[in-house]
């Protein structure tokens, strides 16, 4: 049995063909897709984002502290009280909550995709559910993996930096759907992308750019509502009555959305990465199995 609605991952695709193939595997297979990411990572996501906010009105209050005017009556800049652990404790809570969370979201999306790719079209929850948890370890490992040869890579030279996050996104794929270790996953992307780099960077440009305006769309509120508010604000005595604005309950709610479909974008960005995967594999490696299904379905 298959779907009706059934998309053909493992094809050669053009970067519209991509595109539009993201658009329509989301509008046949939202519902079970986000239903499925929400029972496995939404209480991580929404930690994440209570993470940041918190870490949002931690980091201003400390540097609303430094350049409290206040301060300085009948003191100098020795009378204040610098108290780092402030703003690093939060910024560790952020950064390991949005580990954690983006970690279960990359897992269970590609998960779900595997599934979906198997059984065309038929989704297997308890596959999906096994898989995240067996992979969630292995790609925090090559996250961290990634990063240093990432960071390397920049702190050397800027070029090599941006060579390295094209070649690297594709070990992510190949983690899941190769069943491949760490290092196995790393040696892949970079025998996969060869003769292929420039395609690839080309792709997830043209993504980025189209992910980053619908970005900039989406905090057109939080930013509009916070000049507004800023505005009244500065009209008040003192600078760092700025900071009620972290107490203002519309503000965090636009906050907490905005940063919600960060999420939402990244895994679109993630969905057109397999569609990269796959199309670079069947280039290279044509399935023929699958093209012998497909003629037997015509």
């Amino acid at each position: 049995m298959q779907n009706q609605n059934f998309i053909n991952f493992k094809k050669v695709r053009s970067l519209g063909d991509m595109l539009s193939d993201t658009l329509k595997f989301l509008s046949t297979e939202w519902q079970p897709f986000f239903m499925t990411i929400v029972k496995l990572a939404i209480v991580p996501v929404l930690i994440a984002i209570a993470a940041a906010i918190y870490f949002l009105m931690q980091s201003n209050s400390f540097y609303g502290g430094l350049l409290d005017l206040n301060s300085f009556d009948g003191g100098g800049i020795e009378d204040i009280n610098f108290n780092f652990s402030s703003i690093f404790v939060p910024l560790a809570i952020f950064s390991f909550s949005y580990l954690i969370a983006y970690a279960l979201v990359t897992v269970a999306s590609l998960s779900y995709i595997k599934s979906y790719i198997k059984n065309r079209g038929i989704i297997n929850y308890e596959e999906i559910q096994n898989d995240a948890k067996t992979n969630f370890w292995p790609y925090v490992g090559l996250f961290f993996v990634v990063g240093i040869i990432v960071f390397i890579g920049t702190l050397f030279c800027f070029l090599p930096g941006i060579y390295f996050v094209v070649v690297l996104s594709l070990s992510i794929p190949i983690m899941i759907f190769q069943n491949s270790g760490v290092l196995d996953s790393i040696n892949g992307a970079f025998t996969l992308i060869k003769d292929n780099w420039w395609e690839t960077f080309g792709i997830l440009i043209v993504v980025q750019i189209l992910i980053l305006i619908i970005s900039f769309i989406v905090q057109l509120p939080v930013g509009m509502y916070q000049g507004v508010d800023t505005a009244v604000m500065l009209q008040g005595e003192y600078p760092n009555e700025l900071l009620e604005l972290f107490s203002d309950p519309v503000y965090l709610i636009l906050l907490g959305i905005s940063y919600l479909v960060k999420f939402i974008l990244y895994i679109i960005s993630t969905i057109v990465t397999v569609f990269i995967y796959f199309d670079i594999r069947e280039q290279k490696n044509p399935t023929s199995n699958d093209i012998i299904d497909e003629i037997g379905l015509s």
